[in-house]
C-alpha cells in the first residue's frame, strides 16, 4: 500500500474509529499522514504548534487509543501497520 492509497480511505478509516473508539477518533481526527514506510505510519499533529507554550501530544496517546486506530486502519485496508509519530 502507497501512502496515496492510504489517503484516499482516510475517511473511512476515521468513520470506523469513530464507531468502534470515539475517543481515540478526537484523538486522531486531526493527524496528518506523512508518510508509510515498510508498514510504518507516520502521523504528524501540526496543529500542536499553534499552542504558546508548545505541547508534547503524541506522549499523552494511550496504548488503547493506538490499538483502536490500526484495528480502523485494519478493518478499511486489511494492512496491520504500526503507527509512528514526526
Amino acid at each position: 500500500m502507497e501512502l496515496i492509497e492510504l489517503k484516499a480511505v482516510w475517511n473511512d478509516v476515521l468513520d470506523e474509529l469513530e464507531r468502534e473508539a470515539r475517543v481515540a477518533w478526537l484523538v486522531f481526527f486531526d493527524a496528518r499522514l506523512v508518510s508509510l514506510q515498510d508498514d510504518l505510519l507516520t502521523l504528524d499533529f501540526l496543529d500542536r504548534n499553534k499552542l504558546a507554550a508548545g505541547h508534547d501530544f503524541e506522549s499523552h496517546i494511550s496504548e488503547l487509543q493506538l490499538i483502536a486506530l490500526r484495528s480502523a486502519i485494519t478493518a478499511i485496508t486489511g494492512k496491520n501497520l504500526e503507527i509512528g509519530f514526526s
